[in-house]
């Protein structure tokens, strides 16, 4: 029975790996041919480009692992099929659910993987990717954030008119200190910076205006703190960042503030955060696809195996955009986008696996 289960395992793996790394490293090169006038033209340092290249791997690792998977599983088991090799795994007593158990088991922890190689590797990678783009092809996109407004909840609401993500300072900031909705102080500056050591953020070049009664007092000072309000640098540059690309602890508090201060924009964000969570999941729900697909055809199994399994990959990705769009516009919520589409792909390869021991 070990024996049976290494073979299983290492036979999915192998075919899972050659096919993962040939599809990565097409879209690579075809990202690459895409950029080609700009490289020959443009004097890039071979350096930088291999440098790129190797970083658009990790997510286009994240982009294939599901259809590569869900090839590499349905290849083994038709080929058992075709070969006659079912026969006697099933006359050894081995039943079709131990057979596969091995298979779900490993989808599981392929997920588990998955997920971690995306937020710790992907994330970052990708954001050097878009770093390096910017440097070597002159993108028009810049890490700067401009026309940003925060709020917490303090009370304080802050406009800057640029976030430089290469110093951590905010620029011309306008900070709004309000309790019960009543507006007690306003500071004006040049800049601000962010202070480590103390945690909050220090105005430089501060105008302050104190409401007092039906008075309004006006104070200049060279620096100013407010050790209330402490938002961490980072949030700044999330306002011009995609979710996909912020780790989750900032991810959850770009939402968090979203929620208080502009519910529209929170569901498309926590769509795209729901998502990106889920992603991952794509794995178990199309090897799941495969193991509970029917093999018993009498000719051309692989070819038959593969066009069945793919013809159900393509209902989940088309219910995977439908539920999507929905959950931009509000029609359902955010987490409704990720489930719907596992449910329905499940519960149909569920009939048709039926379906097909019937015939």
């Amino acid at each position: 029975m070990k024996i049976l289960t290494r073979y299983t395992i290492s036979s999915i793996l192998k075919i899972a790996v050659v096919t993962i790394l040939l599809f990565a490293l097409i879209l690579a090169a075809v990202e690459l041919f895409s950029k080609m006038d700009q490289i020959m033209h443009g004097g890039v340092e071979t350096v930088k480009l291999i440098e790129y290249i190797i970083l658009s791997l990790p997510e286009y690792f994240m982009m294939v692992a599901s259809i590569s998977f869900l090839f590499a599983v349905t290849y083994f088991l038709s080929t058992l099929t075709a070969n006659n090799e079912m026969i006697p795994i099933l006359n050894a007593g081995v039943s079709p659910v131990r057979l596969r158990l091995p298979i779900i088991i490993l989808a599981i922890v392929l997920t588990a993987l998955g997920s971690l190689f995306q937020e710790h590797t992907v994330i970052a990678a990708t954001n050097r990717h878009d770093e390096l783009e910017t440097e070597l092809f002159g993108a028009s996109s810049t890490r700067d954030s401009r026309n940003i407004v925060l709020t917490d909840d303090d009370g304080f609401l802050i406009y800057t008119q640029r976030f430089s993500e290469q110093t951590g300072e905010i620029f011309n900031p306008v900070l709004v200190k309000s309790q019960n909705d009543v507006i007690e102080e306003r500071v004006e500056a040049d800049r601000a910076r962010y202070d480590e050591e103390k945690g909050w953020w220090i105005f430089e070049n501060a105008r302050i205006y104190r409401i007092d009664g039906r008075d309004v007092i006006t104070e200049s000072r060279s620096e100013h703190e407010e050790p209330l309000f402490n938002p961490e640098p980072r949030l700044f540059r999330s306002q011009n960042t995609t979710i996909d690309t912020m780790d989750r602890e900032t991810a959850k508090e770009y939402l968090d503030r979203l929620w208080n201060s502009n519910r529209t924009t929170w569901q498309e964000m926590a769509t795209d955060y729901y998502r990106r969570v889920a992603s991952p999941l794509a794995i178990l729900v199309l090897v799941f696809i495969s193991v509970s697909m029917n093999y018993n055809f009498k000719k051309n199994v692989l070819l038959f195996s593969v066009i069945q399994s793919l013809s159900i990959a393509v209902i989940y990705y088309v219910a995977d955009m439908v539920f999507s769009i929905m959950g931009h516009q509000g029609a359902v919520s955010p987490l409704m986008t990720v489930i719907a589409p596992f449910i329905l792909t499940i519960l149909l390869s569920l009939v048709i696996s039926f379906l097909g021991r019937k015939i």
